[in-house]
């Protein structure tokens, strides 16, 4: 999200910031990022660490998007932030529906091309991904900071 709002910031042109924030989404993901090893979902989800990093993710996640459009909305239109910040998110509202489904018991259905894509490209999901998410953060907070004029 952090990214999105960067680039909307950035650009601040709508119709620039919807396709950038977009594929920003996806090019992260091809970079190391958080996750838990696992035999299933359901190992997956009742992990110590993956759910402290969860409700983490969905804390910071929900703060930023009330917080960074209300800090720019004199450099830039907030609306254009907040939804660079959704547009960037938006590609992992599949796994939403996924943890979803399991969580009831329900069966997945066959994966689109996208999702497919998706997962493929996340080659690294370990433990270890924490670190350069956070140094992420750091990274795409302080550009922020710098853009505040």
């Amino acid at each position: 999200m952090l990214t999105g709002a960067v680039i909307a910031v950035g650009l601040q042109r709508p119709l620039w910031v919807l396709p950038a924030a977009f594929v920003s989404h996806f090019v992260l993901d091809v970079l190391p990022h958080f996750g838990v090893h696992h035999k299933n979902n359901a190992e997956r989800d009742a992990h110590p660490l993956f759910k402290s990093v969860l409700i983490i993710d969905i804390v910071l996640a929900l703060l930023i998007l009330v917080v960074v459009p209300l800090v720019f909305h004199q450099t830039v239109n907030w609306w254009i932030v907040f939804t660079g910040m959704l547009i960037a998110w938006v590609p992992d509202t599949v796994w939403l529906r996924h943890f979803w489904h399991d969580r009831r018991g329900v069966k997945r259905t066959e994966p689109v091309w996208l999702t497919r894509f998706h997962q493929k490209i996340q080659w690294f999901e370990k433990p270890p991904g924490l670190i350069l998410e956070v140094l992420w953060l750091g990274a795409m907070s302080f550009w922020l900071r710098a853009l505040i004029v």
